[in-house]
């Protein structure tokens, strides 16, 4: 077989054969790379009679694909046999009769002037059309054409009553509420995606198990349960002590947390006979309406907890009576219903957790609220690959080329959708996992957001070299998360830092995607960007939780103890003069000699200023920035060298912003003025 034939097949499949390396020049990717990425996307091409095979199921999956995106009024091209008229459903149950059209292709349905999921009825069968607004629900849309700031803040670190050493949604509704006054109209937060139960030690908030469920450890029960049935549950799970010892603990301790927070919900569960009816009502109608997706994750969690390596015939809760009856759980006695439900209750717990945290944003007076944030990909291992793995990539890791900072690329050991297994499923999947991150938010930060539009992907066995660009269905998957922030009434941010096609940044705009600018990252051969520079639709940012606080830089603390500390401190200290000279320029900073490495506030207060300065219709300071903290929350490329995922901050999440801060955060805005009272 000819590698020709092999790259027209791997160019119909969205296979890329050439990259782009750091230095400009155009790499190809090897034969044997492309054919084990073939393999594994389902097309195999080891010889010319798996080539023409592959090449005809492409053919077949484009002429049988059930579901179209478009835009409001963009004409939908369908094969139609005649001229007769179609009658479609819109999602809110009207009924229309709708007069095909020609055009210079053929037949065609005229666009639809309302957004939705429609229903088309032809001869051949239903065909679901979902209609996309122009561009996604922006900032701009919510406030009226003001722009706005906001607060990033790392779930876990924050402290609250109850939280066992790690912090959760009570921290965020404290910090909220006080980040509201001072004139915040949003909170973004890193990823409260489901985890593993039965694995504590594995904390990183962007690998998760699935992106469909949530993180029971950032549920805290006194957004919930009454104070008295709270103090029931320490007592019976016998925490006590156990529980203000890890909640005045420096940094987190997963493992021990986890286990406090497990016992005192397996607590609450037992108790649960107790709670009022309401919250008891509550919970059985969210039991008695679980997903089969909630189903199945549950299944896992308990399974997964077992290690037992249980018969395949209870990895299906399908096989099963509802609710899992006695006689049906002696008979599989590996499984107990008990503890299906028990996971049920934690996603409820933690489900009504959140919303009870984007009720107090809103209550306060943010326009947005909470923004939640999506991670790129899922464990391989975890609980959406296992339930449903053709909806992933099999036998393919998500990476990055090498760059600048990596010269042998990154494999990020994560799996993702597959672009063949979306289609399949009509993008069911890309769907339900907007929906479940938009559930309880007013946004959704999309990390890496350039995996909408490609991923580059490795062979399983290889290195982050030997992999290639993978193309996905890029124009759908916009149209679809437009869809899903204008039903939600959600902005959307893309987190496009790094290596971007040409133009991707003006893409992302034309799509109502706010993408992301960062204070030290905006920089040219002449030094840092003024502020007026910068993308009026991107959202500004003092730093992110990748990089060193804005004081720690400035202090040097990311470079204390390397092998070539004198190298990199001459190269921080020209940094410092090129950054203080940009804030003099933007008169955000006094005339005069820079602050030492060690007189850290100065630095951080220009910066913020600087920053509000920008036409950005966001602002978004993290909250160490805020508190002028030197803390970094996570060194790339590092696991046990760094206290990664573990900082947490001494004061309540509620007093967190002291003078200091409401001073330092004034320079974005004015404060809320309070609500009047009857």
């Amino acid at each position: 077989m000819s590698d020709e034939g092999l790259e027209d097949l791997a160019t119909r499949a969205g296979v890329s054969i050439f990259w782009r390396d750091q230095s400009g020049a155009d790499r190809r990717v090897s034969a044997e790379s492309l054919r084990a990425i073939l393999a594994a996307l389902g097309l195999p091409a080891s010889n010319q009679s798996d080539l023409r095979h592959s090449l005809n199921r492409l053919a077949d999956e484009g002429a049988k694909r059930d579901v179209f995106a478009v835009r409001v009024g963009e004409k939908i091209p369908l094969p139609l046999a005649g001229a007769a008229p179609v009658e479609a459903t819109l999602e809110d149950g009207t009924r229309r009769v709708i007069a095909p059209v020609e055009t210079d292709s053929g037949l065609a349905l005229p666009g639809f002037d309302t957004p939705g999921y429609h229903r088309l009825h032809l001869p051949g069968g239903e065909r679901l059309i979902a209609v996309a607004p122009e561009r996604c629900t922006t900032f701009s849309d919510l406030s009226g054409g003001a722009s706005g700031w906001g607060l990033a803040a790392q779930v876990y670190s924050l402290r609250a009553e109850h939280d066992c050493g790690i912090g959760d949604f009570a921290g965020v509704a404290a910090l909220a509420g006080s980040a509201a006054r001072l004139g915040a109209d949003f909170l973004a937060i890193s990823p409260v995606h489901a985890l593993f139960g039965a694995t504590p030690d594995h904390y990183s908030p962007y690998s998760p198990s699935t992106r469909l469920f949530y993180n029971p450890l950032c549920a805290n029960p006194s957004l919930v349960f009454s104070k008295t049935l709270i103090g029931r549950a320490v007592q019976a799970a016998g925490l006590g002590a156990r529980v203000k010892a890890l909640s005045e603990a420096a940094q987190i301790d997963w493992p021990a947390g986890h286990a406090a927070k497990r016992a005192l919900f397996r607590a609450l569960f037992d108790l649960l006979p107790q709670a009022s009816e309401k919250i008891r009502a509550d919970f059985r109608a969210f039991r008695d309406g679980a997903s089969d997706l909630l189903k199945d994750f549950a299944l896992f969690e308990v399974l997964h907890g077992l290690q037992s390596g249980a018969d395949p015939a209870l990895w299906s809760w399908r096989r099963w009576p509802k609710w899992f009856g006695p006689r049906e759980a002696k008979k599989n006695a590996a499984v107990d219903p008990l503890d299906i439900e028990f996971q049920i209750f934690l996603q409820w717990l933690v489900s009504r957790s959140y919303g009870a945290a984007q009720r107090a944003c809103r209550d306060a007076g943010m326009r947005a609220g909470l923004i939640a944030d999506l991670a790129i990909g899922i464990d391989p291992s975890g609980a959406h690959a296992w339930a449903r793995p053709d909806e992933v990539l099999q036998g393919l890791t998500i990476g990055a080329p090498p760059d600048y900072y990596s010269a042998e690329g990154q494999n990020w050991g994560l799996t993702g959708f597959s672009p063949r297994g979306l289609a399949a499923k009509n993008f069911a999947p890309f769907i339900e996992t907007l929906r479940a991150n938009l559930r309880h938010s007013g946004g959704l930060r999309i990390d890496h957001v350039m995996g909408l539009s490609r991923l580059w992907l490795i062979p399983e066995g290889g290195g982050a070299l030997d992999g290639a660009y993978v193309d996905y269905p890029a124009k759908t998957l916009y149209r679809l998360a437009a869809l899903e922030s204008w039903r939600h009434g959600a902005l959307v941010i893309g987190e496009d830092l790094g290596t971007l096609p040409m133009g991707y940044q003006d893409h992302l705009a034309a799509q109502g995607v706010a993408g992301m600018r960062v204070l030290r990252f905006e920089r040219d051969a002449n030094g840092f960007r003024p502020p007026e520079s910068w993308s009026p639709q991107a959202a500004a940012l003092t730093s992110t939780h990748d990089m060193i606080s804005t004081a720690g830089w400035w202090k040097g603390a990311d470079i204390e103890g390397e092998a070539d500390r004198q190298k990199l401190e001459d190269i921080r200290a020209w940094d410092r003069g090129l950054l203080w000279w940009a804030f003099q320029q933007a008169g955000v900073a006094p005339a005069g000699e820079r602050p030492a490495p060690d007189d850290a506030e100065p630095v951080v207060d220009a910066a913020l200023c600087f920053v509000a300065k920008t036409p950005c219709v966001l602002k978004l300071i993290a909250l160490e920035d805020a508190l002028a903290s030197d803390v970094q929350p996570n060194v790339p490329g590092t696991t046990v060298e760094k206290p990664n995922w573990r900082h947490r901050f001494v004061t309540p999440a509620g007093d967190l912003l002291d003078e200091a801060a409401r001073a330092r955060l004034a320079r974005l805005g004015p404060p809320r003025a309070s609500p009047e009272k009857p």
